[in-house]
């Protein structure tokens, strides 16, 4: 009788355990997301306070993927219900999106951005990561973006360098690709924000 009692209570622990994983969701294979802008509204306004003297010189922007990564299109890990890891990946090489992306702020924050540029800024992205570690309900997005920055004349001289990071840390739906977009375009916003703050690239792009 003790023997059945003890089988019957390690089904329904199993059961049980079954159940949380369960509600938790399935570990995928690996989760693809088409990458798209999309900051949220009121979560962290960032943005450039461009001086008059800059806003004289245009400038070109240019990307480049400084990641050591063997694979250029993983873009972060994720967890399932049974705690087992993924790869998140975008669904292209992300060099096009951040370059489309960071000439739409630059136009957003006043600077001319033309194809016969007085300065040009060289931006090397070193961190483009996203974590997703999946809860009881949903799922916790950590998002890290570094920038390393070069600012050259329009012979490609060297006038300044610096860097700029940002981060995101949010709740949201276990294996949204809505929510990734939304930390990593937070993030983004914030790193590219702060590049184009910074006053040493400020006095370069408008000196004379």
């Amino acid at each position: 009788m003790r023997r059945s009692r003890i089988r019957l209570l390690s089904v329904l622990v199993a059961f049980l355990l079954a159940a949380v994983a369960y509600g938790r969701g399935s570990t995928p294979k690996e989760l693809v997301v088409n990458l798209k802008f999309a900051p949220q509204e009121g979560v962290t306004s960032n943005a450039a306070q461009l001086p008059p003297s800059v806003l004289e010189k245009s400038i070109e922007i240019r990307v480049e993927d400084a990641r050591k990564s063997s694979d250029p299109i993983v873009i972060g890990t994720g967890t399932g219900g049974d705690d087992r890891s993924f790869p998140i990946k975008a669904g292209s090489e992300i060099t096009g999106y951040l370059k489309d992306t960071l000439t739409d702020l630059a136009k957003q924050w006043g600077a001319k951005v033309d194809g016969h540029p007085d300065r040009i800024l060289v931006v090397q992205v070193t961190r483009f990561f996203i974590d997703e570690s999946n809860k009881a309900l949903g799922s916790v997005y950590s998002t890290e973006v570094n920038l390393a920055w070069t600012l050259k004349d329009a012979r490609g001289n060297k006038l300044a360098e610096g860097t700029g990071a940002g981060s995101t840390h949010r709740y949201g739906r276990a294996h949204s690709q809505d929510n990734i977009n939304e930390v990593l375009s937070d993030a983004l916003k914030e790193a590219f924000a702060n590049v184009m703050n910074d006053g040493n690239l400020h006095t370069a792009w408008g000196k004379k």
